[in-house]
C-alpha cells in the first residue's frame, strides 16, 4: 500500500500543499488563502491535491503517515498587532520594562523617527508584586501568596485573556513565578498562561519578558487555529497527529505548539530554507542563496556548506527584541501581490503593502483595485492569462492595464506597458538589493554562490536578479511554486531549551547539572512523540563571550556523562580561535577572560522522509509549443518568444533563451544568454552561458 507525507504552508496569498508518496511520486497544488478562517483555504488546497493524486481526499489523508504544517498565524498576529488581551505580572520597580525596552528604537538619526514601541501590554495591565531573588538565586524578599493572588485578581478584573509572568531573577529561582502560575492554573484555567522560567530561563529581563509577553499575545489565536486544523483534518480521515514547523527549522507536536506558540514565528520561510538544504545536498551544491518570492514577500537566506544560519535574539516587526532563535531569513515586501504606488513626491514605489489573498491583484478578478507586481507582469505578457493556476483562473489583463495607466502612467506620462515595465524594474532592483544585503554586505561574494529560487512568482525574475549580482547558476526546483510546503517534509522533530548557567572557571557541577536536566527533559519529550533512542541525537551548546562584551557566541560543549571543569576549560581555550573564524582574524579580545553565560540543549528526533524518485536522463530536444509576444522590461522592446511546457520537457532536455517555460503553477523566464536544463528530478537549472565558467561551482 502506498503511503503519503503531506506538507502544507499557509502563506499570505496562497496555501501550498505537497505530497510525497512512498514510491517517490510527488504531487503539488495550491489554493487561495482564506484569512478569516485559514482552514478553509487548507481544505481547498488539499481537495486540489487529492485530484492530482486521483483519489478522494478521505483516502489520501487516510493513507498519510506524516502531516507537517507551516503557518503565518503567529507572524500575522504580531505584524498586525492582533492578539489576546494580555496582562503582565512582574517584580516591583520593573513595571516600565516594556516601555523602556532597549532605549533607541531603531538606527535612524532623526529623533522624529524614534517612535515609541507599540504597547502590547498597556501600563494599566502591568501589575508589580513585592518579591526579590538575588543573583545567586536566593529569595531575599519572599512573595506572599496574598500578594500573588491580588496580582492575579487585578488582571482578571481587567478582563485579560492571557497572563504573562516574568519576574526579575526567576531564571535562577522560579519559585515565585511558579506560585503565581499555580494560582492561575487552579482558579482561572481558561486564561492562557505564559511563564518566563518555563519558556526561556535566561538572563536579560527585557528580551525574556518580551518573549514571554508575545507568547501570551499569540497563544489564544494559535490554540484556536490548531484546534480547527486538527478537527478539519480528522473529520476528513487523517489518522496521524499534525506537527507544526518552528522558525528555527524543526517541527514539534500540537501540544508543544499550544504551550510555546511563539516558536512558530516565520515557520513557512523556515520550511523553504530546510527544503533548500535537502535539495542542495541532493545536487552536491555547497554554497547557496535562497530566494523565496510569494504573494506577499521576498525572503532571502544564505547557506554556507549547505547549512542554514540560526540567529539568536531575533527582532520581530523591526521593533520587538526577543530571546527567540530562528533561521536567518531577510524579508522585504516584494511579492506578487506587492502594490505599486506613488509617494508624496510623486516617485513610484513597490511594496511593502500587499493586496494579499483578499482582494488580491486586479487581474485575479476578485475586486482588487490597486496595481500589483502580478498585474505588471501580466500586462507585459510574461504571464499567460489562460494558463494561470493550471487554467483554473483566467487573468483579466485589461483591468490591470487600466489601473496601471491610471495610478502610475497618467501622473508620470507613461502608458500601461511602460508603467508595468517600471514596476518590473523596481521590484527586480529591490530583490537584487535584498540578495546583496545577505551576501556582499556580510562579506560573501555572490558570484561563488548558486541561487535557489522558489515561490510561485520568482521564476519570472530569477535570471535578472542573478545577473545583476554576477550569480551564474540558478536552481528552480521542480515544485518551486510550493517549495516551502515540500521543504517542511525535510525537517526533523526538534526540541531546544536554554538556561542561564554563568561560569568563568572553577567547579563545573552546576553547568553540568543544567545540561543533564535539559537533556533529560527534551529526550523524554521526543520519546513521548514516538522516537526511539537510536532516532534521537542531542547536542550541547554554550553561549560564551569575552568579559566586557554585550553579546555571546554559540559554541559546542561536549556531551558527556561527567562534564568536568577541564572540559569547560578546553572550550574556553578554543574560544578565541572560534571567535576569529566567525568575525575575522585579529578580532578576538586576547587576554580577556572568557565567560560562559548560558547553556542550550538541542534534541533532534530524525523523521523518516520519503525521497522523490529520479528519472533516467537522456539527451532530449526541447520542443516549443508556440510563441508569445512579450515586452522585455530590461531590454525595453517587444519580442516574440518561444514557449515551452515544463511537463513536456524530458530530463536532460536543454533550451537556450530567450524563452518562456510554463509550469502549471508558475512561469519561468529564460532571458537571452541563459541556458535551461532539466535534471533527473525535474528541477530547472539555469546557467549564464555568457560569462566565465571558472567561477561557477
Amino acid at each position: 500500500m502506498i503511503e503519503y507525507q503531506i506538507g502544507c504552508d499557509i502563506g499570505g496569498t496562497f496555501t501550498d500543499v505537497a505530497a510525497v508518496a512512498s514510491d517517490g511520486s510527488v504531487f503539488i497544488d495550491k489554493a487561495f488563502t482564506t484569512p478569516d478562517n485559514l482552514t478553509y483555504g487548507l481544505v481547498d488546497a488539499l481537495e486540489n491535491l487529492a485530484k492530482r493524486v486521483e483519489v478522494p481526499l478521505t483516502e489520501l489523508l487516510g493513507a498519510t503517515s506524516r502531516f507537517v504544517n507551516g503557518t503565518t498565524v503567529v507572524t500575522n498576529s504580531i505584524a498586525e498587532l492582533r492578539g489576546a488581551r494580555v496582562g503582565l505580572i512582574t517584580t516591583e520597580g520593573f513595571g516600565d520594562n516594556l516601555l523602556v525596552a532597549r532605549s533607541a528604537r531603531n538606527a535612524h538619526r532623526d529623533p522624529h523617527q524614534q517612535l515609541n514601541l507599540p504597547q502590547i501590554v498597556p501600563r494599566n495591565r502591568v501589575v508589580e508584586v513585592t518579591e526579590r531573588v538575588d543573583r545567586k538565586g536566593t529569595a531575599v524578599v519572599a512573595l506572599t501568596e496574598a500578594n500573588a493572588r491580588h496580582a492575579v485578581k487585578t488582571l482578571v478584573g481587567e478582563g485579560v485573556e492571557a497572563i504573562a509572568v516574568s519576574l526579575l531573577w526567576s531564571f535562577l529561582n522560579p519559585e515565585h513565578e511558579e506560585l503565581i502560575a499555580r494560582i492561575v492554573e487552579e482558579e482561572h484555567p481558561d486564561i492562557f498562561l505564559s511563564v518566563s522560567a518555563r519558556l526561556h530561563p535566561v538572563i536579560r529581563e527585557y528580551e525574556r519578558t518580551m518573549t514571554t509577553v508575545l507568547n501570551a499575545f499569540t497563544g489564544q489565536r494559535v490554540a484556536e487555529y490548531i484546534g480547527r486544523v486538527e478537527s478539519e483534518l480528522s473529520q476528513r480521515g487523517l489518522r496521524v497527529p499534525v506537527v507544526f514547523m518552528q522558525g528555527f527549522g524543526g517541527t514539534l507536536s500540537a501540544e508543544e505548539a499550544r504551550k510555546r506558540p511563539i516558536t512558530l514565528i516565520d515557520s513557512g520561510p523556515a520550511g523553504g530554507v530546510i527544503g533548500a538544504r535537502a535539495l542542495a545536498r541532493r545536487l552536491g551544491v555547497t554554497d547557496l542563496v535562497t530566494a523565496d518570492m510569494g504573494g506577499t514577500s521576498f525572503d532571502v537566506s544564505v547557506l554556507q556548506g549547505a547549512e542554514p544560519l540560526v540567529t539568536q535574539r531575533v527582532m520581530l516587526r523591526e521593533q520587538f527584541l526577543t530571546a527567540l532563535s530562528k533561521i536567518d531569513v531577510f524579508p522585504i515586501g516584494a511579492g506578487g501581490g506587492s502594490i505599486a504606488w506613488l509617494d508624496s513626491r510623486g516617485v513610484p514605489q513597490v511594496g511593502p503593502r500587499s493586496a494579499g489573498a483578499e482582494p488580491g491583484p486586479i487581474c485575479y478578478g476578485k475586486g482588487g483595485t490597486a496595481p500589483t507586481v502580478t498585474d505588471a507582469v501580466a500586462v507585459l505578457g510574461l504571464l499567460d492569462p489562460a494558463a494561470f493556476l493550471g487554467g483554473r483562473r483566467e487573468l483579466t489583463v485589461s483591468q490591470a492595464e487600466e489601473a496601471l495607466a491610471r495610478e502610475l502612467g497618467k501622473p508620470l506620462g507613461l502608458d500601461a506597458v511602460q508603467s508595468a515595465a517600471a514596476v518590473y524594474r523596481m521590484v527586480t532592483a529591490n530583490m537584487s538589493n535584498a540578495v546583496r544585503s545577505v551576501t556582499v554586505e556580510r562579506g560573501h561574494d555572490p558570484r561563488t554562490f548558486s541561487l535557489f529560487a522558489f515561490g510561485g512568482a520568482v521564476g519570472i525574475f530569477a535570471a535578472d536578479i542573478a545577473r545583476s549580482l554576477g550569480i551564474r547558476r540558478i536552481v528552480l526546483p521542480s515544485d518551486a511554486a510550493v517549495f516551502s510546503a515540500h521543504g517542511l517534509l525535510a525537517s526533523d522533530d526538534v526540541r531546544t531549551h536554554a538556561r542561564s548557567a554563568m561560569w568563568s572557571g572553577g567547579d563545573a557541577t552546576d553547568v553540568a547539572a543544567s545540561l543533564r536536566e535539559l537533556d533529560a527533559q527534551l529526550t523524554q519529550s521526543l520519546r513521548d512523540a514516538g522516537y526511539s533512542d537510536d532516532q534521537i541525537d542531542v547536542q550541547w551548546q554554550g553561549d560564551l563571550k569575552f568579559a566586557g562584551q554585550q553579546w555571546e557566541l554559540k559554541v559546542p560543549i561536549p556531551r558527556k556523562d561527567e562534564l568536568t571543569e577541564a572540559d569547560l576549560v578546553k572550550v574556553q581555550e578554543a574560544f578565541p580561535e572560534r571567535y576569529e573564524a566567525e568575525y575575522g582574524k585579529g578580532t578576538a579580545w586576547v587576554g580577556n577572560p572568557v565567560v560562559l553565560m548560558s547553556v542550550r540543549v538541542i534534541a533532534t528526533g530524525h523523521a523518516k522522509s520519503y525521497e522523490p524518485a529520479p528519472a533516467v536522463v537522456r539527451k532530449a530536444s526541447a520542443q516549443s509549443s508556440g510563441r508569445r509576444s512579450v515586452y522585455l522590461p530590461l531590454a525595453g522592446e517587444q519580442v516574440e518568444l518561444d514557449v515551452y511546457h515544463a511537463d513536456q520537457l524530458a530530463p536532460g532536455a536543454r533550451l537556450v533563451g530567450p524563452a518562456m517555460v510554463e509550469h502549471p503553477l508558475t512561469t519561468i523566464q529564460v532571458p537571452q544568454g541563459w541556458q535551461l536544463e532539466m535534471d533527473q528530478w525535474g528541477n530547472c537549472v539555469l546557467t549564464d552561458i555568457n560569462v566565465d565558467k571558472e567561477v561557477v561551482q
